[in-house]
């Protein structure tokens, strides 16, 4: 049984939001969620860069073949949790596709939100955790500082390394609230 979507945006499609989705995917798809990348302005048709792969290879242990694709309106209003890099790529998101408004949020202030939920909170559907979540939004206000991941795009290795750390780090916590909340087992043997 589908569970719902997760998409996540960035602008080329080839650095960050590959790598969230990648990591994303690993944790949930088996849980019947689907996790998906799109961008803005999206490199379509071209490879994830090499030092996104490498790091995938090194940091996830898994092979990244990913494929850059422009984000379209049908996609985003399809999609029952939309993750952006940036709070402008949230903006784009919400222009293309207002609908989506409520269930788009970047990363970081995914982090901040599911946080707020209270442990006991379960939820059957991505898309349903998303609405619960986007009336926690005000309350989990980053304190004036930015939520944006920063694009590495085209500047020194240290920049990748820097954002795809922070994407990872970010996700890690991430990861086990999405799985509380929408009752999802972290892999360990069930006894009772």
């Amino acid at each position: 049984m589908s569970r719902g979507s997760i998409l996540v945006v960035c602008t080329g499609n080839i650095c960050r939001s590959p790598l969230g989705e990648a990591i994303l995917h690993d944790a949930l798809s088996a849980q019947g969620i689907t996790v998906t990348s799109a961008g803005t302005h999206a490199a379509a048709g071209r490879e994830a860069e090499p030092v996104t792969i490498e790091f995938a290879s090194r940091e996830l242990d898994r092979d990244l073949h990913h494929v850059g694709r422009q984000l379209d309106q049908s996609t985003a209003e399809s999609t029952d949790l939309i993750i952006t890099m940036t709070e402008e790529h949230r903006s784009w998101v919400a222009k293309l596709a207002p609908r989506t408004v409520r269930r788009i949020f970047t990363l970081v202030e995914l982090q901040h939100v599911l946080a707020l939920l209270r442990p006991d909170q379960t939820f059957e559907t991505v898309r349903e955790l998303a609405m619960a979540a986007s009336r926690l939004r005000a309350r989990a206000g980053a304190g004036g500082t930015s939520t944006d991941i920063p694009d590495p795009y085209g500047g020194p290795p240290e920049g990748y390394e820097s954002s795809f750390r922070t994407i990872a780090q970010t996700c890690a916590l991430v990861i086990p609230a999405l799985r509380t909340h929408l009752q999802i087992d972290a892999g360990e043997p069930h006894h009772g």
